[in-house]
């Protein structure tokens, strides 16, 4: 590719007016007679990037960058200098001599092509704006006003109307020189099966899809009724010079708001996005009929640091607002989500409730990962350790799309705090890969078994929870030392102090005290058995305690017998005889406590076996 004569590259900085190339990424504000906004290349919360239209360059007054408009492109496109140049050069018109033969041979084609197809756009959109303005368009007129959208806004948004019938653009188009070929490659028209052509857009209200540079590349066609033949919504194809997923419906009207408001109001459809401006929302987008892209976030990202995601309220529309969540955060934009009530969607809840109930739900806007993870989280909240553990598979898939790891490292958090599971241990979770995450959940199943306390001991702290008013005559006795845990003994500890400042067990309020997740599970457990009819009914609750309470001494005198006579038979009698006669003495006493444990068994049944 030859070089770029300097005359040229003059011409083109001269016709290029800097102010509008650089508002296309960065919200401006007026100055004095400068603009100024937060700078694109480093991160700020004061602007202080400028742009001086009159002298035609910018300066960034934080981090140093500085340039004219050629500088600012390549720097933000990651152009190089020729790259730049001919880009511009296409937009103002500008002739580039080739000096390469080839190379200018294709260039010129290019252009030659790009400029038909723009001008096929244009034509094609000329005459569905005149035909639904004029009386073949009268039923689109009556449909568009049924749906709220007034002439001010249609002409706004450019829409038109498709005519009923199969060749009425082939026929205009055709009337202005343009081959029937040629709009079929434009995907204006199809063929049939005899090779002849019909317009693809046919008794539709339509949609021009236009750049942020003001090119209508594409449209998107809606039927007028529920009644008609075929698909509700039809879109152009893919072609040459459009791809959808890079292009957001409706920004060219609303990258002045949203460059003004500093949001972007993502919905799903286009009439969602007309409404919305027609009531005075004129930030509101939407992505072509497919998942919003990386590429679309990216192209909002030059007019808005925050979006605020607004789909319909069916679960499709939840489904596609989870699915945003990785493009948007890969742009690096702020994301939070509203929600509507199932069957709704932003333009029905308007013209129900008003605009302003829509703002009111803007402001409410949460962010993106907490709506995500709460639709996780909010219906295994309190259920068993099983059913926890198995979503935070769902919750991997949520972090997986979250590139900060300090945001991951706040959310694990949250996550552990509302499923009771150690935040160590979510966040080890959330790193690991699919297979790695598996023996995690091994760990954390085995970890929240729970302790395996025998029955007396959970009976006791089940009573003690119940009647917290006996905790003091438990230590007061010692009965503490009957225990074999010693997590236990904490657990009653802290139940005396919470019964000390309370006046009572608070259940809420104890099990947030209680810090290891394992015997949060087992507390929990514990203050719901009298409500749901557990071991301990009200009127049999002493009789239950003093039960345990015999079994846990009987239990201690059985451990303390088998630890004495042990002793006596490793103590060397001839040796140790003082050791060996003090033995002897403690083990005739716990004996002694044994039988009266025993007579005094005698007048019941007491409890054994295992907690579960």
């Amino acid at each position: 590719m030859g070089l770029i004569p300097q005359s040229v590259i003059e011409d083109v900085l001269a016709r290029t007016d800097i102010l509008e190339t650089v508002r296309q990424y960065v919200a401006l504000k007026r100055s004095g007679s400068n603009h100024k906004g937060l700078c694109p290349f480093h991160d700020e919360n004061t602007p202080s990037f400028f742009v001086h239209p009159g002298m035609g360059i910018y300066k960034c007054f934080g981090c140093g960058e500085g340039g004219n408009v050629y500088q600012f492109l390549m720097a933000m496109e990651g152009w190089s200098f020729p790259e730049t140049v001919r880009h511009l050069a296409e937009r103002c018109g500008v002739e580039i001599p080739e000096q390469d033969s080839e190379q200018a041979e294709a260039q010129r084609k290019r252009r030659k092509g790009k400029k038909l197809y723009l001008d096929i756009m244009d034509k094609a959109r000329q005459f569905y704006s005149d035909t639904l303005w004029s009386k073949a368009g009268r039923a689109a007129q009556m449909y568009l006003a049924e749906r709220g959208i007034d002439e001010e806004t249609s002409r706004a948004f450019g829409l038109g109307y498709a005519p009923d019938g199969w060749e009425h653009l082939l026929d205009h188009l055709k009337s202005e020189g343009i081959r029937p070929e040629l709009v079929a490659r434009a995907g204006l028209a199809m063929t049939n099966d005899r090779g002849g052509h019909y317009d693809r857009f046919r008794h539709r209200v339509v949609f021009p899809v236009v750049d942020v540079w003001g090119h209508t590349l594409a449209f998107g066609g809606r039927t007028l009724g529920s009644d008609d033949d075929g698909a509700k919504y039809i879109n152009s194809p893919e072609t040459r010079f459009y791809t959808k997923g890079k292009q957001l419906y409706g920004l060219d009207v609303a990258k002045r708001t949203i460059q003004k408001q500093e949001f972007a109001l993502v919905v799903e459809g286009n009439f969602d996005v007309i409404a919305l401006h027609g009531a005075g929302l004129d930030m509101a987008v939407a992505p072509m009929g497919t998942a919003l892209t990386e590429q679309q976030a990216r192209l909002m990202g030059r007019f808005a640091r925050r979006v605020v995601v607004a789909f319909d309220g069916d679960e499709a529309g939840e489904e596609a607002t989870l699915r945003c969540l990785s493009a948007l955060d890969a742009a690096g934009l702020e994301a939070r989500v509203i929600r509507f009530a199932p069957g709704d969607d932003p333009d029905t809840f308007v013209r129900r409730e008003g605009i302003d109930a829509l703002r009111a739900k803007i402001d409410e806007a949460v962010p993106m990962v907490a709506w995500a993870l709460q639709r996780v989280l909010g219906p295994v909240e309190g259920a068993s350790i099983e059913a926890r553990i198995a979503v935070l598979e769902d919750v991997g898939q949520i972090f997986d799309q979250i590139g900060d790891d300090a945001v991951k490292k706040h959310y694990a958090e949250e996550v552990a705090r509302r499923l009771s599971i150690d935040p160590g241990r979510v966040e080890k979770y959330i790193r690991r890969s699919t297979a790695g995450r598996r023996d995690v959940e091994k760990q954390l199943k085995k970890v929240h078994q729970g302790p395996q306390w025998s029955s007396a001991e959970y009976g006791v702290l089940v009573v003690l929870l119940e009647h917290p008013e006996w905790l003091d005559d438990f230590f007061r006795e010692e009965l503490d030392k009957l225990l074999t845990s010693q997590d236990l003994a904490m657990l009653l500890n802290l139940a005396r102090d919470h019964y000390g400042e309370h006046g009572r067990i608070d259940g809420s309020l104890f099990l947030e005290a209680v810090e290891q997740a394992h015997l949060r599970e087992t507390v929990s457990r514990a203050l719901a058995e009298p409500e749901r009819g557990g071991l301990y009914p009200p009127e049999q609750s002493l009789r239950w305690y003093r039960d345990c309470v015999w079994t846990l001494k009987r239990r201690w005198a059985q451990r303390m017998a088998d630890f004495l006579q042990q002793e006596l038979i490793n103590v060397d009698f001839s040796n140790d005889r003082q050791r060996f006669e003090t033995l002897t003495h403690q083990l005739d006493e716990v004996r002694q406590f044994q039988k009266a444990l025993d007579l005094e068994g005698l007048q019941g049944d007491r409890i054994e076996g295992r907690a579960g």
